[in-house]
């Protein structure tokens, strides 16, 4: 089998190499997320941008997955079965310092430990377009944006009065994937509305010695709802979006569990407007989102290794966020942006457990004592030399009710040697504000301060529309300071967060495409390199937990007869460390998990213009993996369905 692999990866970088010579029109994007807008060609800074036809091309796949594929970035999870942990790291950063959008607004759950949003509550049914930004992005969107950040695109309504769209598959381990929405504009009045089911029976999340492993099922309903109007130069936007799901889970790595239920609602509501003018736009959003989760282990079987006989938790979280920022096209070789934003978060909890020392009940977090506000201005100018030599300055000062003020800038100059050729270089300062649950948790500290990263990038970019081509070469090394970390302790809480360690995060991305006539291929290297560097140099060595040194991503597109087109994926994940909690020893040891292959095919045929049938299979040749230890992740799993759009 690893032979056939060989073969195949030797089979797909020739074709990448050879195929300079295609004639083919690559499709130009406008870009957002960086908010002063340009042409992704044109851009001096490391970016993805996955359209529509890629979202539509892959249609069996979840966020995860597509994630999974992209240069630079790992989700681990995305194998395991649905509902289970996605833990995001972009470019080895840890999981929560990659800030997500929605269409340019964050989203944030300040309950969960790092603050991040949980992808799993993000239907690729309601997304048009995904913008991966990378590099210190602290800037233009505050904390979290480490590493980068990831904008997630709403479709929008169509320009017809009722225009109907749906999907239904079904596949492996009994999983129903069913959408169904309705988009147009009537009188002037654009508006979108779906509905989205996911159900699967899934399999054992973890690996289990008993004969009868139960399988962790998944259940997701999601709402969407988008209004919006122009008034002139004046649009005014208005949207609400809903999602729920039940996950089945297990008691932890190698032990399964009977009936261990995670439950987590979304409920999210905003209203925006944009004035557009020639030389000037105006912009503003506000938006309100809250986030509950609840677990409850209520099993009449109870695992060895097990505390509590029964335990049922709650986490809650509250977030506001308001934007407002003006962009002034002064020419075409100056470009400024003033901006302003103001967040407010708050948390509550709750614990419940029986054990065989009798019930306890932990003193509950309240939402009214666990409130922080955060207040930033920001600015950001491109100046450039009949569009050639440029650079892009950009600073933010930022004010955060616990810990006072900070401030993080941004300098990214760059060189077009042609409408082909770029170079460019950026040096960002970044940071991540302490999560409430850092602060406010039996654990938290309130002398905590935001960890503060700096971040050094280095790139070329090539991009020839006319023939097809595209590349991108990108040298990155971020040094983070004041990393929350939490610190045993032989007394009551017996642990405490505390801004102790430092990180140094270096690597290099490689990404290359071509369309050739009816094909399309792909490919992608990341090599990634990280260490303490608070530690001797000679007791320095790689310690990115679940992140691999090497990853490699090729693929390719066929699109045959104007209406079937073929999709063939493949990756590979380098070995990595994982570090698991002995019982028996007490303490947390390293394990090493084995480096990986996998091939995914998918399949989709036009049988009119806005109707197609489509099939995927993941994992084709059913190679046994990990992504994290004692845990299972996917075999061989196919799904066939239906999309009208």
């Amino acid at each position: 089998m690893f032979t056939f692999f060989r073969r195949s990866l030797l089979l797909c970088v020739c074709l990448i190499s050879a195929s300079v010579m295609a004639q083919t029109e690559l499709a130009e994007v406008n870009v957002t997320t960086t908010k002063l807008p340009q042409k992704s060609s044109q851009l001096g800074k490391s970016m993805i941008v996955l359209g529509d036809s890629v979202i539509r091309a892959h249609a069996g796949w979840s966020v995860s997955d597509l994630l999974q594929k992209q240069v630079g970035i790992n989700v681990v999870g995305s194998g395991q079965p649905l509902g289970s942990i996605q833990s995001l790291f972009l470019r080895g950063a840890s999981s929560g310092k990659t800030l997500i959008l929605l269409d340019g607004v964050p989203l944030y759950d300040p309950s969960s430990t790092e603050g991040n949003y949980d992808l799993n509550l993000i239907n690729l049914q309601f997304i048009e377009r995904i913008e991966i930004l990378k590099g210190g992005q602290s800037t233009l969107y505050g904390s979290d944006a480490v590493a980068g950040v990831i904008n997630f695109i709403s479709k929008k309504g169509s320009k017809k009065p009722f225009t109907p769209y749906g999907k239904l598959s079904y596949g492996s381990f009994n999983t129903l994937d069913l959408g169904l929405g309705v988009n147009g504009d009537i009188s002037g009045f654009n508006y979108n509305f779906g509905y989205n089911k996911v159900k699967s029976d899934g399999f054992s999340s973890a690996i289990s010695s008993l004969p009868d492993e139960e399988k962790d099922g998944f259940d997701r309903n999601s709402l969407n709802a988008q209004l919006s109007k122009k008034f002139g130069e004046v649009t005014v936007r208005a949207f609400g979006r809903k999602t729920d799901y039940t996950a089945d889970l297990d008691a932890g790595a190698l032990v399964d569990e009977k009936d261990y239920v995670f439950n987590s609602e979304n409920f999210q509501v905003g209203v925006g407007a944009d004035w557009v003018k020639e030389k000037f736009q105006l912009h503003f959003n506000a938006h309100t989102s809250q986030v509950d989760r609840t677990f409850e282990d209520d099993s009449s079987f109870v695992a060895e290794s097990a505390f509590a006989k029964y335990s049922y938790s709650t986490f809650g979280s509250k977030s506001n966020f308001y934007d407002l920022y003006a962009q002034f096209f002064v020419s075409e070789d100056v470009k400024i942006l003033l901006g302003t934003d103001l967040r407010n978060q708050s948390i509550a909890q709750t614990y419940y457990s029986v054990s065989a020392f009798g019930p306890f009940e932990d003193v509950p977090l309240l939402y009214d004592d666990t409130k922080i506000d955060n207040f930033s201005v920001y600015s950001a100018v491109d100046i450039s030399a009949n569009q050639k030599v440029g650079i892009e300055l950009g600073g933010r000062l930022n004010s955060h009710s616990e810990y006072g003020t900070n401030f993080s800038y941004s300098l990214n100059p760059y060189f077009r040697a042609n409408q082909m050729i770029m170079v460019f270089g950026v040096l960002a300062t970044s940071y991540k504000n302490p999560t409430l649950y850092q602060l406010y948790s039996p654990y938290g500290n309130l002398d905590l301060v935001p960890e503060a990263s700096r971040n050094l990038e280095m790139g070329f970019k090539y991009n020839n529309a006319e023939k097809g081509s595209s590349a991108s070469v990108a040298y990155f090394n971020r040094r983070n300071e004041d990393k929350v970390t939490f610190l045993s302790l032989d007394t009551p809480p017996y642990g405490q967060y505390v801004n102790i360690d430092e990180q140094q995060t270096s690597g290099v991305e490689l990404s290359a495409s071509q369309q050739l006539g009816p094909v399309s291929l792909h490919g992608n290297y990341t090599f990634l390199d990280g260490y303490n560097s608070l530690l001797d140099k000679e007791d320095q060595e790689y310690n990115l937990i679940r992140i691999p040194k090497h990853a490699l991503n090729l693929g390719t597109t066929l699109s045959l007869f104007e209406k079937m087109t073929v999709a063939l994926d493949y990756q590979f994940v380098g070995k990595r460390t994982d570090g698991f909690y002995d019982s028996n020893l007490f303490q947390t040891v390293a394990v090493d998990l084995d480096a990986y292959s996998l091939i995914d095919l998918s399949v989709s045929y036009s049988i009119k213009p806005n109707l197609k049938v489509f099939a995927a299979g993941s994992n084709i040749f059913n190679v046994d993996y990990s992504e994290v230890y004692g845990y299972n992740s996917r075999p061989s799993n196919f799904k066939i369905g239906l999309a009208y759009n």
